[in-house]
C-alpha cells in the first residue's frame, strides 16, 4: 500500500505537471496572437495619422485626440505626437541612384520661413566606393513666405569633396534632396544654422507620431519618425504641368488644345 501510494502521488504531480506546462503554453499562445493584433491595430493608428496630416491637412499637436474601435474588441489610440528637436540628420548609407530628403519649413504652416541661413553636410565613402568619397549632389527647392508655397526655383549644389557649406535664404522655405553618384555614400551628416556662422539649431520640418494598440490583455505601441509631407520617389525628380490632355495612343491623337 505504501509503495503504491507513493507510485500513485508520483503519477498524479506529474500530470498535474504537464497539464500546467500545456496551460501555460495556450496561454501564451493565445498572447502571442492577441499581441499582433493589437500590433496591427497601433500599425493602424500610425496609418490613420498619417492620413489625417498629409491628405486632410491635419495640425499636427491635434493627432493625440485621434482613436478607434473594432468590431473584433481591439482598439488605437493616438500618442506621442509633437515635433522632432534634433540638431543634425544621420543617414548611415545612400546607395547609389537613391535619395535622402530633408524638410526645412514649418509642417504645419508650410508658407512661413525656414530661418535656415546655412547648410553643414559632410560624408564618406560607402562599401562600393574604394575607399575615395563620391560625389554628392544636393538639390534643393524653395520658396517665398507668405505667398505661393509651390516652388519657385530648383536649383543643384555639386558637392566634390566633404565636408560642403551651403548658404541660404532665411526668408525661404526649402525641401533639400541628396543623392550621391558612381557610388554609394555613407555617413552623410546635415546639420543647419539660423545665420551664416556655424551654430547648429533644430529641425523645424521632422515629426514624431505614436499610436497604441490593444486587444484583450495586450497593449502594443509603435513610434515613428517621418516628414511632414510625402516624399515622391527620386525617380520622379520633375513634374510637367500642362493644361491639355497628355495622350501615348498613336491612333486617337489628342485633341487640339484649346
Amino acid at each position: 500500500m505504501p509503495l503504491a501510494l507513493v507510485i500513485m502521488s508520483s503519477i498524479l504531480l506529474a500530470g498535474i505537471g504537464l497539464g500546467m506546462v500545456v496551460l501555460d503554453s495556450v496561454r501564451r499562445s493565445a498572447d502571442t496572437d492577441a499581441s499582433m493584433v493589437a500590433y496591427y491595430a497601433a500599425d493602424a493608428g500610425i496609418e490613420r495619422q498619417l492620413y489625417e496630416l498629409r491628405k486632410k491637412r491635419a495640425r499636427v499637436l491635434d493627432l493625440t485626440t485621434l482613436g478607434s474601435s473594432y468590431a473584433n474588441g481591439s482598439a488605437w489610440t493616438a500618442s506621442n505626437a509633437g515635433f522632432l528637436q534634433t540638431l543634425s540628420k544621420f543617414f548611415l548609407v545612400i546607395n547609389k541612384g537613391d535619395f535622402q530628403f530633408v524638410d526645412l519649413f514649418d509642417p504645419d504652416n508650410v508658407g512661413a520661413s525656414a530661418g535656415v541661413a546655412r547648410v553643414d553636410w559632410s560624408w564618406g565613402a560607402g562599401s562600393d566606393c574604394g575607399g575615395t568619397p563620391p560625389e554628392l549632389e544636393m538639390g534643393y527647392a524653395e520658396w517665398l513666405s507668405g505667398g505661393s508655397v509651390l516652388p519657385q526655383d530648383f536649383r543643384i549644389v555639386r558637392g566634390l569633396g566633404s565636408p560642403m557649406v551651403t548658404m541660404l535664404d532665411p526668408l525661404k522655405g526649402y525641401r533639400l534632396r541628396f543623392r550621391p553618384k558612381g557610388c554609394a555614400a555613407a555617413n552623410l551628416t546635415v546639420e543647419v544654422s539660423g545665420s551664416g556662422t556655424y551654430a547648429p539649431i533644430p529641425f523645424p520640418g521632422d515629426i514624431t507620431i505614436g499610436a497604441q494598440g490593444t486587444f484583450k490583455k495586450t497593449t502594443q505601441a509603435i513610434n515613428a519618425q517621418v516628414p511632414r509631407q510625402d516624399v515622391l520617389s527620386g525617380v520622379f525628380s520633375f513634374v510637367l504641368f500642362s493644361e491639355c490632355q497628355l495622350i501615348k495612343d498613336p491612333t486617337n491623337p489628342a485633341p487640339a488644345c484649346p
